[in-house]
């Protein structure tokens, strides 16, 4: 899937859901795309993940990592419904692909379908032209808070609104 259809993909979505102003609730979305949340602490060994979907059953679970902040958690939860969305098939036959490690902002993720789930998880949560409508208004601290995302995504943003490009495939947030 080309990042433009991704990019397609999380604006149909929006606007489906009357979804015209941040906060996205992407909790609300999940759960109205057949998935139960459950935020629960990981143990220390697992800790380096900050969520996963299951198929059980019949029973679709999404995973988040309790001790993540609030703001994290809601990209954790974005990520993880663009695997829903995007890639059920490949779930439902290999599980472990929607397993989110963390790895720092900007950084090279070498699994496409993990990319492709960053793209939608960014570009569900910032859209461009809402980021756009508040980025002369407010200070970096303030556009997170109302996106409810971290200042390192709302930066990450910003640097591509300023380039006027959209997501760089290669390098989308993860956080």
């Amino acid at each position: 899937m080309t990042t433009e259809e991704i990019i397609q993909k999380t604006d149909s979505i929006r606007k489906e859901n009357y979804l015209n102003e941040p906060p996205i609730d992407v909790y609300e979305l999940a759960k109205n795309n057949g998935l139960d949340i459950v935020e629960i602490d990981f143990p220390a060994a697992q800790n380096q993940i900050a969520g996963f979907v299951t198929i059980k059953d019949g029973a679709n679970k999404l995973y988040v990592n309790l001790s993540d902040s609030p703001n994290r958690r809601n990209f954790t939860v974005a990520h993880e419904l663009g695997h829903w969305i995007l890639h059920r098939d490949e779930l439902e036959t290999n599980p472990n692909r929607s397993v989110l490690f963390r790895i720092a902002i900007g950084k090279l993720n070498t699994d496409p379908l993990e990319r492709q789930a960053n793209i939608f998880a960014a570009n569900l949560l910032v859209p461009l032209e809402l980021l756009e409508k508040y980025r002369d208004k407010e200070t970096i601290d303030q556009l997170a808070a109302r996106f409810g995302v971290s200042k390192d995504v709302i930066g990450y943003r910003l640097e591509l609104l300023e380039k006027g490009d959209d997501v760089r495939p290669e390098k989308a947030p993860e956080a």
